[in-house]
């Protein structure tokens, strides 16, 4: 069953690339034909790998979970009237926010699936890194063909900006951010095993992904993610810089300390005019932002148990407090904080079934033979920071192709820590039973 880890670690990142290419299936209609794409996808990788009871019993919270957060949304579908009084707008709507959630649940799975394997990170974070630089290369073809626009997609107030194949400019710093992240991740784990066989491929890319994705990211003007970005990126180069010092490697530390200045100095001179304007405007645009969670924090304080999936505009326009309100958001369409958001969605049990959720996936970490898989897995729950911290303050899990991708490494993360804590255990226990039948057949 090995052979065909290869194929099952590369179903959901050739997926993921083509919602990433269709404007990161933003929309009804693209979130519902991801939704169906991914679905499919992940029982091709479950036919492939045929994941044994080891793997089920140790993934039952995060289903759980999972099912449970599934069950209160859908349970507002159910004829008659609502057994939580909960009235919810765009009723409409709720049948393809519910796909696009078993949807990302599918990615989950498929992902803890692959992740579960000895090889699967490793192989998922080489695909993906991969088909991260051709959409990087398609964007910026996009990008010089028509900059007004993308696939013919008019960018209207961010015509000035790149966005990559996307129509907003900060979700795509953000995939860039973490682009550039989990290639260090793979490059640190490459100069680690200099010595053993590596593809070419793979030593060409990760570098050539870490570049890449930090020029794109500053190019796009994203201050967040690019902020975030090269803090992740200083704190793994910092871990990885003590272990080499630690190991009496010093060389090894100075050449990773003087690369890592070198990449920030060089990241500081792809920073344009536009984008030393954008941060030269953080003082104006928090303010924007207060105002934009000031209002959405009272929406949701006024439905407890949520307005539904596709019920925020219509509930918007009808909470603005004044006219000059009004003049200031009718434009914005999201909270801007993921946290605001899952409650307007579907109000404090959905966010707490979220969180609790993510806990279950991050659970495995707490031990220590789950920590200890090296900078591909640092790298892919650093990824996962920065698009927490740029979610927090910009809409980037608002778009389904970014949200899959959150599942993806997040389902990549519990299966790479969960097989190491059963692996270990495992290990522990056959000297324990030795033991015990030795000393069985002495009579003792």
């Amino acid at each position: 069953m090995t052979n065909r880890l290869p194929q099952a670690a590369l179903i959901m990142p050739a997926i993921l690339f083509c919602e990433m290419l269709a404007l990161g299936a933003d929309g009804p209609f693209l979130g519902a034909v991801a939704a169906v794409a991914e679905i499919a996808g992940a029982m091709i990788v479950l036919w492939l790998l045929r994941p044994g009871m080891a793997f089920w019993r140790a993934f039952y919270m995060p289903l759980l979970a999972a099912a449970a957060a599934w069950a209160w949304l859908a349970s507002a579908m159910m004829p008659g009237p609502d057994m939580f009084g909960r009235v919810w707008g765009a009723p409409d709507l709720l049948p393809s926010a519910l796909a696009r959630f078993l949807g990302g649940c599918a990615v989950l799975l498929a992902s803890a699936a692959v992740g579960w394997r000895r090889r699967g990170l490793r192989l998922s974070i080489d695909y993906w890194l991969l088909l991260g630089l051709i959409q990087l290369a398609v964007a910026l073809f996009l990008r010089q063909s028509d900059p007004n626009s993308v696939w013919g997609v008019d960018k209207g107030f961010l015509r000035d900006r790149f966005t990559g194949t996307f129509v907003n400019a900060n979700a795509a710093g953000c995939l860039y951010a973490m682009l550039a992240t989990l290639a260090l991740g793979r490059g640190i784990m490459l100069w680690r095993s200099r010595f053993a066989p590596a593809s070419l491929m793979t030593q060409v890319v990760a570098p050539v992904a870490l570049l890449g994705g930090l020029g794109a990211c500053a190019i796009t003007g994203s201050r967040t993610a690019l902020v975030a970005g090269l803090a992740v990126l200083f704190l793994l180069a910092v871990q990885f810089g003590w272990t080499e010092y630690r190991n009496r490697a010093k060389g090894n530390a100075a050449t990773v300390f003087a690369a890592t200045a070198m990449a920030i100095l060089l990241v500081l001179a792809l920073v344009g005019e536009s984008t030393a304007e954008r941060f030269r405007q953080v003082d104006q645009d928090s303010g924007l932002r207060v105002e934009i969670w000031s209002f959405y924090a009272r929406l949701a304080g006024s439905a407890p148990l949520g307005h539904g999936p596709g019920g925020l505009e219509d509930a918007a326009l009808r909470a603005y407090a004044s006219v000059n309100e009004a003049n200031m958001l009718w434009f914005v369409n999201s909270a801007h904080d993921i946290f605001l958001s899952l409650m307007i969605n579907g109000g404090w049990p959905y966010l707490l079934l979220m969180i609790m959720l993510t806990g279950a996936l991050l659970f495995p970490l707490r031990h220590r033979q789950a920590r200890e898989q090296g900078a591909t897995l640092a790298s892919a729950i650093g990824a996962l920071a920065i698009m927490l911290v740029c979610s927090s303050v910009d809409i980037a899990l608002d778009m389904p192709g970014m949200a899959a991708l959150g599942a993806m490494l997040l389902g990549l993360v519990w299966g790479a820590a969960a097989s190491a804590v059963h692996d270990d255990r495992r290990n522990q226990s056959v000297p324990a039973r030795s033991r015990a039948s030795t000393s069985g057949a002495a009579g003792v």
